[in-house]
């Protein structure tokens, strides 16, 4: 049995909670209206802040590719990834994520009310689930995946049928990853708690010849240099 929930007003700040309530509810009419523009003119990268931008081939999130985040910073980079895009239209869903952090996200600059949170329980759901997510979703962020070589395969062509991205947090599983992206903390800033860090993101992967890094500021990102 999946559950999805969105976060509710009550559990947010008072400044995050005007962003989240019925307003941020999609119609089926809505919903078919989007699919039909992300059809006819979604083929094109999803954008990504010009830090890691600099990172990627296409300057964005390639729809159809499979991306991997891990390092300490994870979860910051992940917000990163996707904060431009649900800022600018684009859905997010998180699946087997409790850890995320909506404070964070919202710091981070992603939009929450495009955001929905699955926790899928039964694991013989889970390539169901996903695959019915990344039918309806821009981008699609797993953790524990479960499934085998031949079901993973079959959600990554689903991906590149519906032009979603699709993010795996941790290890990758079954999954063949296209950008391979660490996130490791060089220095932490503080005022009067932890405000943000300095970060090396490194990137490889199948689809990357040779391995690129810079160095940025989450939340935040803020280009201080591309190495390759």
């Amino acid at each position: 049995m999946s559950t999805v929930s969105v976060p509710a007003p009550s559990d947010l700040p008072g400044s995050l909670a005007p962003h989240v309530g019925t307003g941020a509810v999609e119609t089926g009419a809505q919903l078919a209206e989007r699919m039909r523009v992300r059809a006819a003119t979604g083929y094109g990268p999803l954008v990504v802040p010009d830090a890691i931008a600099s990172l990627l081939p296409t300057r964005g999130l390639e729809r159809g590719a499979v991306y991997r985040v891990s390092g300490d910073a994870h979860l910051s980079l992940l917000y990163a990834l996707v904060s431009v895009a649900t800022g600018t239209g684009s859905w997010l869903a998180l699946v087997n994520l409790p850890q995320v952090g909506f404070l964070s996200m919202h710091e981070s600059g992603v939009a929450l009310h495009r955001t929905v949170c699955v926790d899928i329980g039964d694991q013989s759901a889970w390539v169901n689930t996903v695959g019915a997510l990344v039918d309806g979703f821009d981008i699609v962020a797993v953790s524990t995946t479960r499934c085998s070589v031949s079901d993973a395969r079959r959600i990554v062509a689903r991906a590149k049928a519906q032009s979603s991205v699709v993010v795996i947090v941790g290890d990758a599983g079954a999954f063949s990853v296209d950008y391979d992206m660490s996130a490791v903390t060089t220095d932490w800033h503080f005022s009067t708690h932890a405000s943000s860090r300095d970060v090396r993101v490194s990137m490889g992967g199948r689809r990357l010849h040779v391995q690129r890094s810079c160095r940025m500021s989450l939340p935040g990102a803020v280009s201080a240099g591309v190495s390759p």
